[in-house]
């Protein structure tokens, strides 16, 4: 089994029962596709051991993508990478597998200052999160934003409690991000044009970001953005950490199947 040996080092030194674990890693990157679809160029970012960043590295150049469009003529694209794997216990070693795998835009950030923490509601204790969609132009400036849906990851409140508490999370929010900015998009890529990006805001008070174990939580219902078609409305945000980007128009399609799929 390719990578088993060469991984069951630094998996058992992660984990006390190694016989029995199975593990996860979230694995984020750039990945560069040429107009036939094919991976002309690629890049991690996460910290992997070299045995396992050659795993990821060689099935990750052996992908196929639909050909990214603009105007309807293929084009060289770029798009940040979003997997999850798995790593199996098998015969005394491990065994990598692909449990998710999720595309984004590419736009980075030029200026993101966080929101205001409103003073009641550090005074009330209130942690809570922000999905904020920002509209932004080619030349990376904010021209529309809202707040899709506020959250308490950390709490059960009541439904007043979260209309109320929302709006001002969601107030402070949106009115940070009027003030982002991003840097402008390459003119060789689709994404130099306006785009949509969605973007989490947490606010807490001696609660941290990410907690282990089962938790009470409490969401607002999600709103619908404005300036999109009803057919793009739909999006996976879950697991979009604070300071990440997701890039709702902007379409990355996987061709080989790689979920379940060995490394």
């Amino acid at each position: 089994m390719k990578g088993i040996w060469g991984i069951a080092l630094w998996l058992l030194a992660m984990v006390a029962n190694a016989e029995t674990a199975e593990l996860r890693m979230p694995v984020v990157g750039e990945i560069g596709i040429d107009p036939a679809g094919a991976v002309f160029d690629y890049r991690i970012d996460s910290e992997l051991t070299a045995p396992v960043k050659a795993l990821v590295e060689r099935s990750v150049r052996q992908w196929k993508f639909e050909p990214v469009l603009r105007n309807g003529t293929a084009v060289h694209a770029k798009a940040r990478m979003h997997l999850t794997l798995i790593a199996h216990p098998v015969d005394g070693g491990f065994q990598l597998t692909v449990e998710q795998a999720r595309f984004s835009g590419y736009r980075k950030t030029a200026s993101m200052n966080p929101p205001r923490y409103p003073p009641e509601a550090v005074q009330a204790g209130i942690s809570g999160d922000v999905l904020v969609a920002v509209r932004v132009d080619a030349l990376g400036k904010v021209v529309d934003a809202i707040a899709v849906q506020s959250s308490w990851p950390y709490m059960k409140i009541s439904e007043s409690s979260m209309r109320y508490w929302g709006k001002v999370l969601e107030k402070a929010s949106v009115a940070a991000a009027r003030k982002w900015t991003f840097e402008p998009g390459d003119a060789a890529q689709p994404e130099s044009a306006e785009t949509t990006l969605v973007v989490p805001v947490s606010f807490r008070v001696d609660v941290p970001l990410a907690t282990e174990g089962w938790r009470q939580e409490s969401a607002g219902p999600a709103r619908p953005i404005p300036w999109l078609e009803p057919g793009q409305q739909s999006f996976d945000a879950s697991g979009l950490k604070q300071g990440e980007v997701l890039a709702l128009d902007y379409a990355v399609k996987l061709k080989t199947p790689v979920i379940g799929t060995s490394l």
